[in-house]
């Protein structure tokens, strides 16, 4: 059931990671910055990036389509969710700045994308 946002659904969880992705976009720059201090440097690897927009399209996919197909037939979550992929998309031919902003605000549009879907299956849920 969708009643309840923070339980085991799939759209918290998807929120979490696309939240967590924009963190980690957002929070880099000043982490790297001591992360040779306090070992975190792994941190910037593009290999945990990578890892974190693979759970986010899964997540996405699995919790969107699924609520669309089955429950409320409105696109606007996935309209939402497209437009923060291809931000992060953008993001990853961006240097400096503009990677940190660009992927941050896509990791911000597909959480919210998780938090659409999750209001329409409680508006239209049968």
């Amino acid at each position: 059931m969708h009643s309840k946002f923070i339980s085991l659904n799939l759209d918290f969880l998807g929120f979490s990671a696309s939240m967590l992705c924009a963190l980690h976009c957002l929070a880099l720059p000043f982490v790297l910055t001591f992360g040779a201090l306090s070992g975190l440097s792994w941190i910037g690897n593009h290999a945990i990036e990578s890892f974190f927009i693979f759970l986010s399209i899964l997540l996405a996919s699995l919790s969107l389509i699924q609520g669309y197909r089955k429950e409320h037939q409105q696109l606007t979550a996935i309209y939402v969710v497209l437009f923060g992929f291809l931000i992060i998309l953008v993001s990853r031919f961006m240097d400096g700045n503009w990677h940190v902003i660009l992927a941050g605000i896509g990791g911000c549009a597909v959480a919210a994308a998780h938090l659409i879907n999750w209001r329409l299956l409680k508006t239209y849920k049968r």
